[in-house]
């Protein structure tokens, strides 16, 4: 059973990240806004936006006196502190940063020289739009700071000016960089810690242990080892289901990151199994080296995912590479000896009582595999843990140039291309999802061309406000963007007929606007984030340019023509669509993975010399799985990053895509078992013969399962998804045959029958995996 579907009586433990908060009175408001923003982290940077973003418009304002420069200066502190958060190390954030505010000025240039052609302005908008929206495909972090770029060229292009106003723009871009991006940098900022990645050091650690005291103690676990081996286990699965960005970039060290969850789950499944018939291999010191090798590698894997996590540089990856190298030679010589053992010229003498006087069929206690080979956990188990210290090296970077070599830059570069081009296509959701947010702001600069609007600058804000939300675990849609930017233009308008004509009330206002603007999306709702982010734009263009109370109708109008022009665009134009192409790429992983599962079961159970042609079938079903699998990666990928709804519960998704994960690793597992062809066999023994038989008709009942499984997923039809056991009598049929071939003293037989065993275990596994999976399905459904 999977260590995610045993009971644990331990709850998940770790560091948080958030700012340090005392204790808070049950029901209490600090207890409310914790729950509504566990780690106050979107109150700590409203609370900081709320200081900085009047100061900022103040010195502007009164100092400079320029209201380009104060227009430039306010938004640009707005898009600094309000819209983009980027994450990592200090170092790594202030390269974000700094990159940024380089690509915002070029915005503020380019768009300003387009904004008195309104044809150019129109296609420039159109483009541009495109390019930032698709550019967040290669990484998390381009797509994060979206909405801020965007603003840098949303802004010059709709409120147009002559060239030599450019100078007066960049210095209010100049001004807000200057004082908002230390403040971001260092006012508030807990150090930074990647919770993923320290589930990930932890889990690995806590395994660790185990093995080591397997290694030491054989079956004398320390039983409060095992317990918090679970417990990390959980905690790394509750953490990968609460990150809400996933870190799966373009990036070679980002993409490489997403498969070690599920692959060190699979690492503490096999401790788990291992710990239940260590008592089976008590004194064979191949297995004793197996887990000791197998906890050093986990131990390094553990340091460096934890420097990684906490300073952005992992260490040690030498020294686990030569651990794995270690580990692998370990494994090998266990196979060798396990291999000479069964096959030995006494195979005959002991064949009446099974491998070092283990019980007849009739009176086992374990699976016929303990009692066959009873090393196989164990050499399984190395066989995971290189799989994972494989992963993990690449995501860390491992036999690629050092950084900042030319080697690394183009490397990367071309990762990047080959995603993009990837989805430069129009079956991608992304490709479509960019296309509409860019078509939507072009169309708005457009209504501002060829519209008598005195401030279309409304339109275009407006439209920016409806597509700008991620709205990924908000809920939010594109109608409830639409009513929040709605009810905030109202709220503005009724600011502007009480305050129009009072300064100083609407610089007392403009804080309180600031702070709801910034803490509104997590703390009360998205729709009250939307408002308030209109409800602040409309203050500061009050401010700085002033209107009386007698022509505060005047800007309601132009409010009002934003608005519906607004409301038209998201609706038309937003994001949608990355849950069906979900589904679909679901489907086609589930298919291209049990493909590959049975083509690579049929060889191991041929009983026959392997082909060249079966060779090849073999690694075309293999590059079909990896390919479907990259594909349902970016898929998850854009249904994180899409705005909407997500009706799907997030661990639901995950662990169907855990479950795929899981077909290929055992696809992989068999296509790595050891060759034991012999070409000169003779006629098969029937008790053997009868085993091969078994062992297809409960291969083919669990393809069949799957298959019937990944048709559900594709129409979510209401098929009947009971797991399919394995046949009851395969365990017996397998003694059966196994006790037969040793007694006719054919190593060929004996070898025939070790292959089915090691494939029935490998469906036992699968078999297991059904319930998960069809409680899942249900979910989606």
């Amino acid at each position: 059973m999977p260590w995610y579907r045993r009971p644990v009586d331990h709850q998940p433990s770790g560091p948080s990240t958030g700012a340090a908060v005392g204790p808070a009175r049950p029901g209490g408001p600090v207890a409310w806004l914790q729950r509504r923003d566990p780690g106050l982290r979107a109150t700590a940077r409203s609370v900081r936006a709320t200081v900085l973003v009047p100061g900022v418009f103040a010195i502007a304002q009164f100092g400079i006196g320029n209201g380009q420069t104060s227009l430039f200066a306010v938004f640009g502190a707005v898009a600094l502190l309000l819209f983009v958060d980027f994450g990592g190390p200090k170092r790594a954030r202030l390269v974000d940063y700094a990159v940024l505010w380089v690509v915002g000025a070029v915005f503020i240039i380019v768009a300003t020289l387009c904004s008195e052609l309104p044809v150019l302005a129109v296609v420039a908008m159109g483009v541009v739009g495109f390019a930032v929206l698709f550019a967040g495909v290669v990484s998390p972090a381009t797509a994060t700071a979206s909405t801020a770029v965007l603003l840098t060229f949303v802004l010059p292009v709709a409120v147009p000016a002559h060239p030599s106003d450019i100078g007066w723009r960049l210095l209010g871009w100049l001004l807000a960089g200057a004082l908002c991006i230390p403040a971001a940098l260092l006012v508030w900022t807990a150090r930074w810690h990647d919770r993923l990645r320290l589930r990930l050091a932890d889990a690995a650690g806590a395994v660790a242990v185990v093995l080591e005291e397997l290694a030491a103690q054989g079956t004398d676990v320390d039983a409060d080892a095992v317990a918090s081996m679970d417990v990390a286990l959980v905690a790394l699965r509750t953490q990968y289901e609460a990150t809400p960005y996933r870190p799966t970039g373009a990036g070679p060290t980002d993409v490489a990151l997403t498969s070690l969850v599920s692959q060190l789950e699979w690492v503490g499944t096999g401790t788990r199994d291992l710990l239940a018939i260590r008592h089976l291999v008590v004194g064979r010191d191949h297995v004793s080296d197996i887990e000791g090798s197998a906890a050093h590698v986990l131990g390094l894997l553990a340091a460096s995912i934890r420097d990684r996590a906490t300073d952005g540089r992992p260490t040690g990856t030498s020294a686990l590479e030569e651990a794995v190298v270690r580990l692998t030679g370990k494994r090998q010589a266990c196979t060798a000896a396990t291999l000479a053992e069964l096959t030995g010229p006494d195979v005959a003498a002991d064949g009446a009582d099974g491998v070092d006087g283990a019980a007849a069929p009739s009176r086992r206690r374990e699976s016929t595999l303990d009692e066959v080979d009873p090393t196989y956990r164990a050499r399984m188990l190395a066989f995971t843990v290189e799989q994972l210290a494989g992963v993990a090296l690449e995501a860390m970077g491992s036999g690629r140039p050092a950084p900042g070599t030319a080697g690394r830059w183009t490397a990367s570069l071309r990762s990047y291309a080959q995603v993009a081009a990837g989805h430069l296509v129009p079956g991608s959701v992304w490709f479509r999802n960019s296309l509409r947010g860019a078509v939507a702001l072009a169309v708005a600069v457009a209504v501002v061309e060829v519209t008598t609007v005195s401030h279309g600058f409304w339109v275009v804000l407006g439209t920016l406000s409806v597509l700008r939300s991620n709205a990924l675990g908000t809920g939010s849609t594109a109608v409830r963007a639409v009513v929040g930017t709605a009810f905030g233009f109202v709220v503005g308008a009724l600011v502007l007929v009480a305050l129009g004509h009072h300064d100083t009330l609407l610089w007392a206002v403009l804080p309180v606007a600031v702070l709801v603007a910034g803490i509104a999306p997590s703390v009360i709702s998205f729709t009250a984030g939307q408002a308030g982010f209109t409800v602040l734009v409309v203050i500061i263009f009050n401010i700085i340019d002033p209107v009386g109370s007698s022509v505060g109708l005047v800007r309601i109008e132009d409010v009002a023509i934003g608005t519906a022009v607004s409301v038209a665009v998201g609706l038309v134009f937003w994001p949608r669509g990355a849950g069906a192409a979900l589904i679909r790429a679901l489907v086609d992983a589930y298919a291209a993975s049990t493909s590959w599962l049975v083509t690579a079961v049929d060889e191991v159970g041929r009983g026959e010399a392997r082909s060249s042609g079966v060779a090849s079938g073999r690694r075309d079903e293999r590059t079909l799985a990896t390919g479907a699998a990259r594909r349902l990666d970016d898929a998850f990928r854009q249904y994180l990053a899409e705005r909407g709804a997500k009706r799907a519960p997030l661990p639901v998704v995950t662990r169907l895509l855990t479950g795929c994960a899981g077909i290929r690793l055992t696809a992989r597992t068999l296509d790595n078992l050891p060759v034991l062809d012999e070409p000169d066999r003779v006629a098969t023994i029937e008790s053997v013969e009868q085993a091969r038989r078994t062992v297809v008709a409960s291969c083919g009942a669990i393809e069949q399962w799957y298959v019937g499984y990944a048709q559900a997923l594709g129409d979510l039809a209401t098929t009947d998804l009971a797991p399919v056991p394995v046949d009851d009598e395969l365990d017996e049929v397998l003694g059966e045959a196994w006790m037969a071939a040793r007694r006719s003293g054919r190593r060929d037989e004996v070898l025939a029958v070790l292959r089915y065993v090691w494939v029935a275990e490998r469906l036992g596994d699968l078999s297991a995996l059904q319930s998960d999976l069809a409680r899942a399905a249900a979910h989606l459904r």
